[in-house]
């Protein structure tokens, strides 16, 4: 039996709305983001979620914590480090002119590696590994991932056959829902059940 894995972003925070790459750092929710998990998590209501894995970054942590409260059940939650956001290094609280004005004129941008961190690459395949590794955990089940817009792309990436390189510039949005089947190690059937998808500026 596939495992139906539900994706989520966290709710929008103030680094989000203005344009900083905070990495492993936090910002607080701006008053959209406190009420976004809410909203997604209504598309939840009454589905037999097993569990839900979240990023141990604080933002996560909130989403989660507001999509539990929302649902007609406790569902447990489980810190997960495979899906938190990348680790930016030096690049870390930047803003995404600033970021893009250093980096070499040739990267490619799901190659590069920040300075001190990691590659957009590198969180794409701790996050497949992960998610592979859920079908050992439940056969058969429903589980939510809240986490990031870097991780989601790389994800949906894997399900399209495409290069990350080739998706990282999709943003999915704080109010995004998607769902995705893992069966016999292969994700099959992505779609977005709610939210945005568009293109960072």
């Amino acid at each position: 039996m596939a495992v139906e894995i539900y994706l989520m972003r966290h709710g929008e925070t103030e680094a989000n709305v203005g344009q900083i790459l905070i990495g492993r750092e936090d910002s607080p929710f701006t008053e959209s983001g406190w009420q976004q998990p809410v909203e997604v998590a209504r598309h939840l209501v009454g589905r037999d979620l097993a569990r839900i894995y979240a990023s141990p970054m604080d933002r996560t942590q909130r989403t989660a914590a507001l999509v539990q409260e929302t649902l007609d059940r406790l569902v447990p939650i489980e810190l997960a480090e495979s899906i938190a956001e990348i680790d930016a290094g030096e690049f870390t609280g930047l803003s995404f002119p600033e970021v893009r004005s250093l980096l070499p004129s040739d990267a490619i941008l799901g190659q590069f590696h920040y300075p001190g961190g990691e590659s957009w690459r590198d969180v794409q395949e701790r996050a497949l590994e992960f998610v592979y590794g859920l079908e050992a955990r439940h056969s058969s089940d429903s589980v939510l991932l809240v986490t990031h817009a870097g991780v989601i792309a790389g994800l949906v990436a894997e399900y399209l056959g495409e290069p990350i390189e080739q998706y990282i510039r999709t943003r999915f949005g704080h109010d995004f829902l998607g769902r995705v089947a893992l069966n016999g190690g292969t994700l099959t059937g992505y779609e977005k059940i709610a939210g945005t998808v568009d293109s960072w500026v």
